[in-house]
């Protein structure tokens, strides 16, 4: 992974420095008018604007190459769905001459062609006017053997980045290089030591750009929204300060570089112009406001564990069963039997079991992937059998490799195949056994996890090259989840949660969550990383977001163990009770976590915690549950508008300099700043508050904007204001009033 960063930062480089020469062979003309749309050519621009207002849609440098092509093959090593890739360039064609610019069927035409060293092809550039905020652009190349496209654009010094998905380590990406692909986030992904180690066993660190949803959107401050409609790979090089450089590969297999520009007047009708072509969520139903409680184990615990929470007064709503599938222990911890149907030795008369807990007004969840598990050939008598594997080999429901074979891929634990989704039968045959295995038993949602893991090299159905497939796959597995519950008539009251996606997902996912952080305070995995992963992927399109409580991914090593403390678990408690979903994950090693319930097994075998903690988790949770009628309202205003309900600094406040320094701070909607303990020992956190007044929630003490404090934060009190005078001051008071005594 710490090559391929090394590599393509390097590659970066050198487009940078090798522009290509720029010439006309066509006298450039000053202006042309199209609509609302006016092109204007100087000396060293090529500007697209809005005639009105004179806002700019899109510069192009006319003193070198703003578009090249190449041709190059990627090497790829993928293991468990983490990818290095070296790019090898065969030819480029970097120079670049226009020989038209002119008005033809109701566009903007730049003609010309593109020459190098072994390279020559015709390029054509499409300028089309959707609206006076709004048009798309089209890069076409005659020689189809080129497969990979580059376009540089001008910026400035100033202009500032957002979006480009769920990232995890970056708020704002000037002078940064964001490559798009959606893989495994990455074990550590730069916190040490345990970035290092996993690279050295596995490849398997992840840098500060790996993620499981990456979107080739973004949005900027100079009022402009940005997509790229392919779903190649792709790198946004915006080191320079006056300029883009976007770099996508296989164009050739999607018809050319296509995209979509907006022009708004303040960043949320940016988001808004995006989500209405890429789709927004759906409300939630009313049961999703209270707790969450993910356990597994049985029967048995599973009651005990509910009955202690509700007890303590915690608002319980659901219960997550990831094993209701079946628990399979492996060398990585606690996983699950990849058969998608009940498990009845852990939860017998699993439909009656479902149907007891709806009596008591607890709704459960449950888990699937798009793969299916097989025997470990490394564990000896391995006994798992899995009925659903057998039948969709036999009738060609798995995808293939290169010598027409099932795909076998070492997933963490044991060996699994994957559906192939381009295959209309496998799609209905999948449909069939979520609607009648999951459905029918009486779940109201569950995780559908994974999606990221496709192979590069995998052989489709229906033909198409895995290459541009890959970043699509779960998008279509989101989609096909999303189908079978329309088909089952149950939309609006079934959810499922997707951690994988790309551009189109928040078309299809009813709730995202952010996948498997490290259980740790550190800045790039851990619990500070779900914070950038919330912020930047609303902007992204990705409107309901959460993250497991206390993280997921659990490490026993001899140089470090990274196993979940009291402290941790309460902070993000903490930090999630200003989340849509309040949602707990036990962890892959459940025993080595502090967990929010205190439970012993029959064997005497007692999970880590205590009353207190208990206690407080209970606290969090009513605390959550108090917000239950201003978050119906934001997810309202989410389906409507796309605006998301955890929100960046820069959606709520885009002119204030100074708060968009505070990495760590965000916004539940606008009336709402949420500044979160964010490192462990803290006890008090500084908050910076923007202009206006600010009301503490739990002190109800009323604080002047455009200065900065300290604020104490004991565990079970995270630090929050309510703005004065803002629309929802009245309801958030009210909401909160009773958790003051």
């Amino acid at each position: 992974m710490l090559i391929r960063f090394f590599l393509y930062s390097l590659l970066s480089l050198f487009l940078s420095c090798a522009s290509g020469q720029l010439k006309f062979t066509v006298e450039k003309p000053t202006k042309l008018n199209l609509g609302s749309l006016i092109l204007e050519t100087t000396d060293t621009l090529i500007q697209v604007a809005d005639a009105k207002s004179g806002n700019l849609f899109l510069s192009l440098p006319t003193t070198e190459s703003f578009v090249q092509a190449g041709e190059a093959n990627a090497s790829v090593r993928y293991r468990m769905a983490s990818f290095a890739i070296k790019d090898e360039r065969q030819r480029t064609c970097n120079h670049q001459t226009i020989t038209r610019i002119g008005v033809a069927n109701g566009q903007f035409e730049i003609l010309g062609t593109l020459s190098g060293k072994k390279c020559s092809t015709e390029f054509k550039f499409n300028i089309k006017p959707i609206s006076e905020k709004e048009i798309e652009f089209k890069i076409e190349l005659s020689d189809k053997t080129l497969n990979r496209i580059w376009l540089k654009y001008a910026s400035s010094h100033d202009e500032k980045f957002f979006g480009f998905g769920e990232q995890f380590s970056n708020q704002e990406f000037k002078g940064k290089t964001p490559f798009l692909f959606t893989e495994e986030q990455g074990i550590g992904r730069g916190d040490q030591p345990i970035t290092a180690g996993a690279n050295l066993l596995a490849g398997a660190g992840g840098n500060e750009y790996t993620t499981y949803a990456p979107i080739p959107h973004y949005i900027t401050s100079k009022n402009r929204s940005v997509f790229f409609d392919n779903s190649g790979y792709s790198k946004f090089d915006l080191s320079s300060s006056d300029s883009v450089v976007v770099e996508f590969w296989d164009t050739n297999l999607q018809g050319g570089l296509k995209a979509s520009i907006w022009l708004g007047k303040n960043p949320k009708e940016l988001v808004e112009a995006y989500t209405k072509k890429s789709g927004r969520f759906a409300p939630l139903p009313d049961w999703s406001y209270g707790t969450w409680l993910g356990v597994q184990g049985g029967t048995e615990k599973v009651n005990s564990v509910i009955e202690q929470a509700k007890a303590a007064g915690n608002p319980i709503t659901a219960l997550w069963i990831q094993d209701w599938c079946g628990r399979r222990v492996t060398n990585f911890g606690d996983q699950l039997k990849w058969r998608w149907y009940a498990d009845e030795t852990l939860y017998p008369d699993f439909k009656k079991f479902v149907k007891d807990m709806n009596a008591k007004n607890i709704q459960v969840l449950g888990y699937i992937n798009s793969f299916l598990a097989d025997t470990d050939p490394k564990k000896p008598g391995d006994d798992f059998t899995n009925s659903l594997l057998v039948e969709a080999r036999a009738k060609g429901y798995l995808i293939k490799n290169a010598k027409g074979e099932d795909y076998l891929i070492q997933t963490v634990g044991f060996p699994a195949y994957l559906i192939d989704l381009t295959n209309p039968a496998a799609v209905k045959w999948t449909k069939e056994i979520i609607k009648k295995n999951l459905i029918d038993v009486g779940l109201s949602g569950w995780m559908a996890d994974f999606g990221e893991w496709l192979p590069y090299d995998a052989k489709m159905h229906s033909g198409i090259d895995a290459k541009v497939y890959h970043n699509q796959y779960p998008v279509d597995w989101a989609r096909i989840n999303r189908e079978a519950i329309k088909e089952a008539g149950k939309e609006g009251k079934i959810i499922f949660f997707t951690r994988a996606g790309y551009s189109y997902s928040n078309a299809h996912s009813t709730l995202f969550w952010e996948g498997d952080q490290m259980v740790s305070f550190g800045k790039n995995d851990g619990l500070p990383s779900a914070i950038l992963g919330l912020t930047s992927s609303g902007i992204s399109g990705y409107a309901l977001n959460h993250s497991d409580i206390g993280g997921y991914t659990t490490i026993s090593n001899p140089l470090k163990n990274y196993h979940r403390t009291k402290e941790l678990l309460l902070r993000w408690a903490e930090l999630s009770a200003f989340t849509p979903v309040f949602r707990t994950h036990e962890g892959n090693r459940p025993l080595k976590n502090w967990q929010v319930y205190q439970y012993t097994n029959k064997q005497g075998i007692s999970s880590q915690s205590d009353e207190e903690t208990v206690k407080l988790f209970a606290k969090i949770g009513k605390l959550h549950f108090a917000l239950k009628d201003y978050l119906k309202e934001l997810v309202l205003e989410a389906s409507k508008t796309g605006i998301p309900v955890v929100r960046h600094n820069y959606l709520v406040e885009p002119t204030d300099t100074r708060l968009l320094k505070q990495k760590y701070q965000f916004f539940l909607g606008d009336d709402l700043l949420v500044a979160p303990i964010t490192k462990s020992g803290a006890e008090e956190v500084e908050v910076y508050l923007p202009s206006g007044d600010w009301e503490q929630i739990w002190t109800g003490k009323i604080y002047k904007g455009n200065s900065e404090i300290d604020q104490e934060a004991p565990l079970g009190k995270p630090v929050a204001f309510i703005r004065v005078g803002g629309k929802y001051e009245s309801l958030l008071r009210n909401s909160l009033k009773d958790l003051r005594k």
